[in-house]
């Protein structure tokens, strides 16, 4: 695929590092020179320097012929006017982030919006931060949640700890239900996907994926942990307000601490159902004052990734049974871990998976990454004609580092089993890991490996 990115911070920058991964020909365009020469010296693309909504500069980078352009500026009306721009040239699909507070409503919940203004998609990677974090309170002891197929299959990541049932049995002999299984496991940082004779160990971080009414009922063989009844917030910008709505009037008890006095008096008016703090959520005089070592969660989200940090170790020393924080540079999630925080969430990495989703064809429904990008979570649809049609999974031969978590019939959802059959136009979940792709793309076709 012919890809532009307009747009060269953060963002930017993962989006060129995924996209130079798969092989894709990029052109990147950014202001700032500096950036731009760092580009060409870190990836195998082609860079101009300019402003990227501008028609003229789109045509140089070749948006006539372009498969798709990614807005990832840090000026959300620029991203809008280069998405639109390039889709006017010629460009088959354009995608733009937002992240200003006036974009906080796009997309509903999901943070997606599809097609407006006439822009395929525009997302809010804020937005998508918070519902994560959200639906990680809802959850007994996940540390991320992920809903698929529209809400009608689920995965959840959890920590094993000493003591739970599930540990020192082969997966064999675990007795799960139908509707149930295994999908991947992270070990010392390595993630992969096993297979019945694999042992559970404490400090797996352990990826069950099934159907959601089943789900919850196994949860206790993987923790010990249940769901969070107080959570406190640290940071009421976009993130931390949004969080907060989305768990105020929930079984959840919501203390939000903001250090803008101005800011916090808002947000006390806007949401009555929390309780919200003047102060700085760093200092643990304060943690201590309002009690906040007894909540379940503590969810660090200011735009300061130090201060998230920082919030949460001091949260850890208050007593609080777990931390989340949201940080910029997602490339330290292990070391984040290391320092005792549960979990670690990226705008940065959610931008990405919304943006390779449109790199891998009209088949691919959804697409997200797993343990830093050592695996993927994809939903497509079997086309008519490819191998993986009208073949029982057990004489499949899928590629080592592959699963099918799930099949979406038009009446009913699979976990399925050895006899299972994928027929065409079934919706398929898949687990791949990156050196199992291109045997999955085989199968499937449309993965864009």
């Amino acid at each position: 695929m012919h890809v532009v990115v307009v747009g060269l911070g953060q963002v930017g920058q993962a989006v060129l590092r995924a996209l130079e991964a798969q092989r894709h020909d990029v052109v990147a365009i950014d202001r700032d020179p500096d950036k731009t020469a760092w580009a060409e010296e870190h990836f195998d693309v082609a860079t101009l320097c300019g402003y990227g909504a501008s028609a003229r500069m789109l045509k140089e980078a070749g948006c006539e012929q372009a498969d798709l352009l990614v807005a990832v500026t840090d000026q959300d009306e620029t991203n809008l006017v280069a998405a639109l721009t390039a889709k006017h040239l010629g460009t088959r699909r354009g995608v733009a982030r937002v992240q200003g507070a006036d974009w906080v409503d796009i997309g509903g919940e999901e943070g997606v919006a599809i097609g407006l203004l006439g822009v395929d998609a525009v997302f809010n990677p804020r937005v998508l931060v918070a519902r994560e974090l959200a639906r990680v309170a809802r959850s007994a002891g996940a540390l991320e949640v992920v809903e698929l197929a529209e809400d009608r299959v689920e995965m959840v990541q959890l920590e094993l700890v000493e003591g739970v049932r599930a540990l020192g049995r082969p997966l064999s002999q675990l007795g799960l239900p139908a509707g149930v299984r295994v999908g991947a496991i992270l070990r010392a940082g390595s993630l992969f996907v096993p297979g019945g004779v694999d042992v559970l160990r404490p400090g797996d971080r352990v990826y069950l994926i099934g159907l959601p009414g089943v789900l919850p009922g196994v949860l206790s063989s993987f923790t010990t942990r249940l769901v969070a009844n107080h959570v406190a917030i640290l940071g009421g910008g976009v993130v931390g307000s949004t969080l907060a709505r989305q768990l105020a009037g929930t079984a959840s008890r919501v203390t939000l601490i903001e250090r803008d006095p101005e800011r916090a008096e808002r947000l006390a008016i806007e949401m009555p159902e929390a309780t919200v703090v003047v102060g700085d959520g760093t200092d643990l005089q304060l943690l201590e004052e309002h009690r906040i070592g007894g909540c379940d969660l503590f969810f660090a989200v200011s735009a300061e990734d130090q201060a998230n940090l920082l919030g949460a170790l001091v949260a850890r020393r208050a007593g609080v049974a777990r931390t989340g924080i949201l940080v910029h540079r997602g490339e330290y999630e292990q070391i984040y871990h290391q320092l005792g925080i549960d979990i670690v969430v990226s705008p940065r990495a959610m931008a990405a998976d919304i943006i390779l989703r449109h790199c891998r064809g009209d088949g691919v429904r959804k697409l997200t990454a797993l343990a830093q990008g050592q695996a993927e979570l994809i939903e497509l649809k079997a086309p008519e004609g490819c191998r993986a049609v009208g073949v029982p999974l057990a004489h499949l031969e899928l590629p080592r580092g592959a699963m099918v978590g799930a099949i979406l019939k038009p009446d009913r959802v699979l976990v399925p089993g050895g006899t299972d059959v994928i027929e065409a136009g079934d919706g398929v979940i898949l687990i791949s890991t990156t050196a199992a792709r291109r045997g999955m793309a085989r199968l499937f076709g449309g993965l864009g490996a």
